[in-house]
């Protein structure tokens, strides 16, 4: 952590702030950690299995059986 802490100093010699200065050097962890195609894919797939489930069709479970009648019709 001190060796971040003083890199970040170099980087942004006005900021005085150590809060500040933590809270940057946090944020550019993140902006880079978004750059790694395999993190975002993982982030995706947690929101989607987070969601799964959580909203049932209102459907019902022959909707597209149904639906794939009328196109005879």
């Amino acid at each position: 952590m001190a060796e971040s802490l003083a890199m970040g100093r170099l980087a942004w010699p006005d900021e005085t702030s150590t809060s500040r200065l933590i809270a940057r050097l946090a944020a550019l962890g993140r902006d880079k950690l978004k750059e790694d195609p395999e993190l975002a894919y993982r982030a995706r797939l947690a929101k989607v299995t987070a969601l799964a489930g959580k909203h049932p069709s209102k459907l019902g479970p022959y909707y597209l059986d149904d639906l794939r009648q009328e196109w005879d019709r």
